[in-house]
Formats: structure tokens, sequence, C-alpha cells
């Protein structure tokens, strides 16, 4: 790669640093030792897998971060963020499965975990590079592993994770703007569908059963980051529901592109509903694009993780 990613050795070798105009991580050590092996059930009616941590971090960075065309270093420096947010994923989650005999699925239930891309990916080696850099280290707020979660692209803002699923609030899990460098990172999209093709959606599951008749979906409630929150359907009952069930139940039956956000307009033109959005993904946590374009701004790793997770800090896991 054309930049090596110094603060790394600064932190594993001081003396042999020649990195001295990047500053060194704030590394602390927690009270704590980190587990050596995971769990891990690959796939419906396969065994329970016991893998090493790193190797279970080298597989899900590459099944959870899919690198564009772009500088090897660039992307080597995305996939060492994305390893110390899946190595703190999973010590953070461990014993998720514990009643089931695991601790962690391969499914985004809990983190994407496809180790045959280690074998198919062009890319393997430098995630190999980028577990071993980090090997160790994760974020950290209190005196817990952070819930690191994350996702493809904010659309140009995030969202507080209670906004989106209720339950306890996270300070660190809250609504920022991805602007600055990562302003021109975002997408847009657009998704329309007929009625009828709704309506049979719809009725397929019973959060969002409407009955025989469709008339209108409106969306009556955003959060702080533009993404909707609730989503009223009417029809021949009427009915209130999350929108990220919403946007569930649309995917489960139209595919992950659909609806890609639940931050989105909704519009008619007939009998078809028009979708119309930015982003891909829950929008809690790191937003994958707007830290990729951070990383090939110049932005550090720490910096990265401090812009999404405010208030954590990194510590190495003894």
């Amino acid at each position: 790669m054309k930049r090596s990613w110094c603060a790394f050795v600064v932190v594993a070798a001081l003396a042999a640093s020649r990195c001295s105009d990047i500053a060194p991580l704030p590394i602390e050590m927690p009270s704590a030792p980190g587990p050596r092996f995971v769990r891990v059930k690959p796939a419906a009616g396969a065994p329970i897998a016991r893998v090493e941590l790193e190797d279970y971090v080298r597989a899900a960075i590459l099944s959870e971060f899919a690198p564009p065309a772009g500088d090897p270093g660039d992307i080597e420096r995305m996939l060492e963020v994305q390893a110390v947010i899946a190595r703190t994923y999973a010590v953070a989650h461990m014993g998720r499965h514990k009643s089931e005999g695991f601790d962690l699925c391969a499914t985004t239930h809990c983190q994407l975990y496809q180790p045959s891309r280690l074998k198919s990916s062009s890319w393997a080696p430098l995630a190999e590079q980028a577990s071993a850099r980090t090997a160790g280290l994760v974020l950290w707020y209190g005196t817990a592993p952070a819930s690191a979660l994350f996702h493809a692209d904010c659309g140009g803002r995030t969202s507080a994770a209670t906004d989106i699923w209720g339950g306890t609030a996270r300070p660190y899990l809250k609504s920022i703007e991805d602007g600055g460098a990562a302003q021109s990172a975002h997408t847009s999209w657009r998704y329309e569908a007929a009625r009828a093709e709704l309506l049979g959606a719809l009725n397929a599951d019973p959060r969002t059963r409407v009955g025989r008749q469709l008339k209108d979906i409106a969306i009556t409630h955003r959060d702080s980051g533009g993404r909707a929150t609730l989503v009223t359907l009417k029809g021949t009952r009427t009915l209130s529901v999350r929108a990220e069930d919403f946007r569930t139940v649309l995917t489960n039956a139209f595919g992950a592109k659909s609806l890609r956000s639940a931050r989105f307009d909704i519009t008619r033109q007939g009998t078809t509903f028009v979708f119309a959005g930015k982003g891909y993904g829950h929008g809690v946590g790191l937003c994958q694009a707007g830290a990729y374009a951070r990383l090939r701004s110049g932005a550090r790793l720490d910096q990265v993780l401090n812009r999404y997770y405010p208030g954590t800090r990194v510590v190495a896991l003894r």
C-alpha cells in the first residue's frame, strides 16, 4: 500500500517508529482479559464452530465491508476500522445465543460471518494485515466494551439507537451530521411498487396486516436524523408500525435493495407507491461510506472511531 498505518507501530514498538508526525493512539488496558475463541453457528443445520477471535475478525470484516475500487492503502485502513468494530462487537456480545449453545450467529442478527471469503476474496491478504495491526484493540465505554453498531450509508446523518429501536440510551450512539469529508459520499435511491404488490407483502406479516384493501401509507413521525420512525398503514384496518419493522417486511418481500433505509419519502403515482430515500441500512453508529471518505481524506483510525462513537476510547485486551 502507499501509506502505512504507523500509529499502530507506535503502539506496538514506539522506539522503532518513524512516524513522528502521527500521534500515538490513546490506548489503555481494560480491567478484564479478552476471549480467545468465539463459538459461531455458521449456518442453519451446520455444526457449531469454535473459532479463534482473530480468525473470526478476518472473516467478519470481509463479510461486512465490500471494498470499492480504489487505493489499496485506503481500503486497508477501512478494514482496520472494521476490524476494531468486528472485534468489539464479538467481545460485547459473547453468549448472545448462549441458550442455543453458541456465542454468535453468522447472520445480520449478530454480524455477518462468511469464512469462505478468506479464500475467495482478493482482499483477504489486506484483511489479514488489518487484523494483525489492530490485534486486541476494541472500543470501550465506561467499564465495558461499546456496542459498536454500524451500517453501510447514513445518507448524510446518523440516528440515535433509541430513535430506531427504543430501549436504553447509549450516549455514544446518537444522531450526528456526517458532513465535511463525507459530504459527497452518500447515495440516493428510488423504489416503486404497485399497490397490489404492497398489499400482498404487508399481509404476509402479522405486524403489517391491513386486510383486503390498502388505501394509503403515510409517515407519521421522524427522528432528528430524518428517518421515519412511525408509519401509518391505512387499509381495511388502520395501524401504525415502527418504520424499521415496515422496512424489514418490505425488504423481506422485495429484497434488501428495495427500501434501503428508513430515510425516505412516499408519493403516489396512480396505483403505484414511490419511495425515494437516502442511505443504506439502519443508520445507527458508524457509517461505512462516511468513514471510508474520511480515511481517504487523511483521517486516522482513532479520529474516525471518535467521530461515530463519541466518548468511547480504544483499549487493548490482555
